[in-house]
Formats: C-alpha cells, sequence, structure tokens
C-alpha cells in the first residue's frame, strides 16, 4: 500500500514540474518583450504591432551583438532615437 502511495506522489511530482516548466521558460522573454516595449512607451514613443514584433524577435532569440544593431535598425526606422532604440533593444534582452 505505502508503495502505492509512493508512486503515485512521485508521478504527480512529476506531472506538476512538466506542467510547470513551459512557464519556466517563456517568462524571461515575455518579461524582455514588455521591459523594451514599456520603455519605448515611457519615451513618448508609440508601441504597435512592428515595435512588438522587433522587441519579441530580439527578446526570443536573435540577440547577442553590441551594440544590437539588429534589433536598434528597425526601430530607428520607425523614428525612434538611436540612444532610446539601444536601450529598449538592451532592456529586451535582460
Amino acid at each position: 500500500m505505502r508503495k502505492s502511495i509512493r508512486r503515485i506522489a512521485a508521478a504527480t511530482g512529476v506531472l506538476m514540474a512538466g506542467a510547470a516548466l513551459p512557464l519556466v521558460v517563456t517568462a524571461p522573454a515575455q518579461a524582455s518583450t514588455a521591459d523594451c516595449t514599456a520603455y519605448l512607451s515611457s519615451k513618448g514613443y508609440i508601441v504597435g504591432k512592428k515595435v512588438l514584433t522587433i522587441c519579441e524577435d530580439w527578446a526570443t532569440g536573435i540577440g547577442g551583438a553590441i551594440p544590437p544593431l539588429p534589433c536598434m535598425q528597425p526601430l530607428e526606422r520607425l523614428g525612434v532615437k538611436a540612444s532610446h532604440a539601444e536601450e529598449a533593444c538592451n532592456r529586451a534582452q535582460s
């Protein structure tokens, strides 16, 4: 009887850990995207679909360049000041 309870408890633990894993893995990218867009919004820029996509793309995997030109250049083409674009892109990676 005790072995059955232990097995059920172990199986439940494994299932719970497996269910929580996607939340742990995706949370940082979402937070980074929010940091990027919130920063730009705080500087007076309108954060629409294009800006959101740029921040999401940079936060979820393209990153690594210093300065983050692949992120900055599209933001600058949308009218974001270079220093603001650089800070937003850095926040997307943090």
